[in-house]
């Protein structure tokens, strides 16, 4: 039983070293490897994926978006792999619903635990992201993956009719999970959501 892994980062090098990896482990498969974000909602939909591999850090558009697509589209099982130290964006992904974060610093078996871990349905932080992102606290209100991918679309101006393009989800869907958002976030109306969520720290 392969799991099939989609990787998505722009340096060839990390694009090289993960096929290294992932060759000696044949519960995996390598399925593709994409340079630019904009392609990836596009790939996971035309063909099985278990896996995406994430760079936070896209040349073309924010990877947090690539995320909030993919995952409030499909709840699809996101890994970041970052040399990042924008920690607020790392903590902002997984509250996006990523569920492992490792650092290209890391040892590379951190990966393949991290890909264990994401698998078998457990959130995985790696021990120097841990430690990195010791300062951020969870947020008192929990939203599920869907409801985080809409509110991060909210806080850019999007309309419920973008939203639901972005989502390949119905308006009506958008609609009763922008009520969700109103109730969990103690809110009476759409344009207080945004300012509440950030009081709270979830965005």
């Amino acid at each position: 039983m392969h799991h099939k892994i989609l990787i998505v980062d722009d340096h060839p090098i990390t694009q090289s070293g993960l096929r290294l990896l992932f060759a000696g482990h044949e519960r995996f498969a390598i399925v593709g490897a994409l340079d630019r974000g904009a392609t990836v909602g596009a790939f996971v939909q035309s063909q099985p994926v278990d896996l995406v591999i994430l760079d936070l850090n896209m040349p073309d558009v924010r990877g947090v978006n690539v995320l909030a697509d993919i995952v409030g589209s499909r709840d699809m099982t996101v890994i970041i792999l970052t040399g990042e130290s924008q920690y607020g964006e790392i903590d902002y992904a997984l509250k996006l619903g990523a569920r492992a974060v490792v650092g290209k610093a890391e040892p590379p078996e951190e990966i393949i635990a991290a890909c264990e871990a994401a698998l078998a349905g457990e959130v995985y932080i790696s021990p120097a992201m841990a430690e990195a992102l010791g300062k951020y606290r969870q947020p008192p209100v929990s939203l599920s993956s869907r409801q985080m991918a809409i509110l991060h679309y909210l806080v850019q101006g999007e309309s419920n009719k973008e939203i639901a393009y972005r989502l390949s989800i119905a308006q009506p869907t958008v609609s009763f999970h922008i009520a969700e958002l109103r109730r969990k976030l103690e809110v009476n109306n759409n344009r207080k959501i945004v300012d509440r969520a950030q009081e709270l720290g979830l965005l």
